[in-house]
């Protein structure tokens, strides 16, 4: 079954991620695909070595993965009632928070007796940056929900019984920001990057800047065509700071070849700029 999900998200790997969402949402959140994979973990287990799937657990959410390929996370999941009111019980005061990343998220709730929830939505409009909620809800057994993750998230507010989900998450490779608000306020927590693996390019290029290491540059040129965006312009700046002839060589090819046009303008008008200023940088 796994290889065909597998295909299956292939055969969308070319769209953006919101269209891959809604093409794979109705199948792979589809109960009867639950109960296959199970059927087949439970064949599994009747064997001499057991191979147990992939998964974690914490006191309120334990969850199997069943596919993680590409861009695509699809797990089964169960939310303990006990473990979320004991959770509720020690956090009397405390900000409960919601927050809002990058993708798509589809749930359907294949067991929700008792359970209640509230969707949040994220303003980007205004400058302050705030998150406002709807009136909290029922949820049915069979209901489906899709979240764009950036601007929508959905937490629990009452629980009286397990429920049981299938959650598909869309990842976006070019999400740069998450945002954590207090959920009764609104207000901004916490703004953190989206994608970890980005944080931690950032950290060590300014690292490497910082130790002065000469092969710093030549490592960022053979890296900067497998990143975003937002990251090869952290990068071309780290460049500048460490070599800035070497870094201004980056800087031009980044205004005459990049992908991204925004990035092309913004690169070619610091060109520009650090040029008249500094013309020995293009020697």
């Amino acid at each position: 079954m796994e290889r065909r999900l597998r295909a299956c998200v292939d055969r969308f790997a070319g769209t953006s991620g919101y269209a891959l969402s809604q093409a794979l949402g109705p199948m792979l959140t589809d109960a009867e695909l639950a109960s296959m994979w199970l059927q087949e973990r439970l064949i599994g287990l009747q064997q001499p070595r057991p191979q147990l799937p992939a998964g974690f657990a914490d006191p309120v959410c334990q969850s199997l993965v069943m596919l993680d390929h590409q861009r695509v996370h699809l797990s089964l999941a169960i939310v303990s009632a006990e473990g979320w009111k004991a959770e509720r019980a020690t956090q009397v005061g405390a900000p409960q928070i919601v927050g809002f990343a990058d993708g798509w998220t589809t749930i359907r709730f294949l067991s929700a007796p008792l359970a209640k929830v509230q969707r949040h939505y994220l303003d980007q409009t205004r400058q302050d940056r705030r998150a406002f909620a709807e009136s909290p809800r029922q949820v049915t057994t069979g209901e489906v929900i899709c979240l764009d993750n950036a601007r929508e998230t959905l937490r629990f507010v009452g629980l009286g019984a397990d429920v049981v989900m299938l959650r598909l998450l869309v990842r976006d490779p070019d999400a740069q920001q998450a945002v954590e608000c207090d959920a009764r306020t609104g207000a901004v927590l916490r703004i953190r990057e989206a994608q970890s693996g980005d944080g931690r390019t950032r950290m060590m290029l300014s690292l490497l800047r910082s130790l002065g290491r000469s092969d710093a540059v030549p490592a960022i040129a053979e890296a900067l065509a497998s990143w975003p965006a937002h990251l090869r312009w952290h990068g071309v700046r780290e460049a500048l700071a460490t070599d800035s002839i070497a870094g201004f060589a980056l800087l031009q090819a980044m205004a005459e070849t990049d992908p991204d046009a925004d990035l092309r303008a913004l690169a070619s008008r610091t060109r520009d700029d650090l040029f008249t200023r500094y013309p020995q940088l293009a020697a």
